[in-house]
Order: structure tokens, then sequence, then C-alpha cells
């Protein structure tokens, strides 16, 4: 598949496999900033864009066996957004929660970030457990509605369409607080840098705490860019 310039970062990562490890490895953010082209992306984060492409086409051919999620209809995403971005975020979070703790209690006197961090993955684990909330009980109820309305040729209620802007809305919010929290951690930690001195539990702590980020990014991004475009399509 090619890729253009002109793309921006979310349909890069929505259309090729593996191009988020890519983003993510030259500090691109594919979630909240996937708006942006790439080429003003590689060009903010002082990265050769013919470069990133290659790297993105390769891994791509590595794994391109899988399949594609925007050949999937909207059941099969929210099962595989409840299946595997929840579950697997919400374990990850229940590692994290006590190595965060532990490491801020041991370690906080001689670095004081820890203790920031500490205070930092709670709050993100309340953010995220409310936008789960908000996903399971609204957002998704909502758009299996919309589809079974659609499927019927019948029209959407307004009332439906503003309870659907409104989950919307929340989830945004909420994605905007994650994402911001997430780039905090990630400046207090030096870009999860360990200190020379660090023990088994801050090594730990910062290695998942990294593949925490991207997990919440995967996710923030599947549900924004292709899962409620791919609702919003049915409507029109």
């Amino acid at each position: 598949m090619s890729i253009i310039k002109e793309q921006t970062v979310a349909e890069v990562v929505s259309e090729n496999m593996g191009a988020d490890h890519v983003f993510s490895k030259y500090k691109i953010d594919f979630c909240c900033g996937g708006g942006d082209t790439i080429e003003i992306a590689c060009k903010n984060a002082e990265v050769d864009l013919e470069k990133l492409i290659l790297e993105i086409k390769n891994i791509n051919a590595q794994i391109s066996g899988k399949v594609n999620v925007n050949d999937l209809d909207i059941p099969t995403l929210i099962n595989q957004v409840k299946e595997n971005y929840h579950t697997k975020i919400s374990d990850l979070i229940f590692e994290v929660l006590p190595y965060a703790a532990k490491v801020a209690e041991v370690h906080g006197v001689e670095h004081n970030e820890v203790i920031e961090i500490n205070q930092l993955v709670k709050d993100v684990n309340t953010v995220i457990s409310e936008t789960f909330t908000n996903s399971i009980m609204s957002l998704y109820p909502i758009i299996n509605e919309i589809i079974e309305t659609v499927e019927k040729n019948e029209e959407v209620s307004i009332e439906t369409l503003q309870a659907f802007q409104k989950a919307i809305k929340r989830n945004e919010i909420a994605q905007k607080l994650i994402g911001d929290s997430f780039k905090e951690i990630s400046n207090l930690s030096s870009e999860y840098q360990v200190p020379e001195s660090a023990c088994s539990s801050y090594s730990y702590l910062y290695k998942n705490l990294n593949q925490l980020q991207h997990e919440v990014h995967k996710y923030m991004h599947f549900e924004k860019n292709v899962l409620i475009p791919k609702a919003l399509n049915t409507i029109k």
C-alpha cells in the first residue's frame, strides 16, 4: 500500500499494521495528534520522511497477514476493542499501580519525580476506568442501536444522535486528559530512562509504563480514528 506525505498520521496507522510502533519510536503522537499530515509530523519531530515511510512499509510487510481493521464490520470492531484493548490495558494498570506506589515510597527522597509519577498513574487509572465505563454503558450500545436502525432502513432519531455526540465528547475529553498525563509521565521519567542505580522494581515500572502508554495510544486511536468514523459514515 502506498504512503504519501499528504496522508494524516491517523490514516497511515489505520491502513498499515505496525505503523503505530514506528511513530512511537520517533515520539510522534498518532492519537490526539493524528490529524497532522505525516509530512508535518516528521518535520516537527525532525525525522526524515522517506526513512519513516520505508520503516512503516517494512514492518507492514512482515505482518501483512493480519486482518486490516478497516475491513471489519462495526460489531466485530467493538468486540475487538473490548476484548483486546480494554482487557490488556486493565491488566497492565493492575500490574503498574503497586510498583508505582512502591518506587515512590522507596526512591521518592532521591528522585522526587517518581512521587509525581505515582499520582499521575493513579489519575490515569481513574480516567481510563471512567472512559471504559462510558464506552461500554453508553458509546457502544448507541453505536449498535444506530447500526440496527440503519440496517432496517429507518431514520436515526435526533435523541440518539445527540446521545451519540455526548458520548463521543465525553471520551474526547477523557482522552485529552489521559494523553496529557502520559506526556507528563514521559517527561518526568526522561522518556522512561531508568537511573543507573535503580532497582529491579524501578526498571519494571518504567518498562511497563512505556508499554501501557503505547497500548493506551493504540486504544484511543482505534476508537477515535477507526470505530467512531465508521459508525458516523453509516448515518450518511
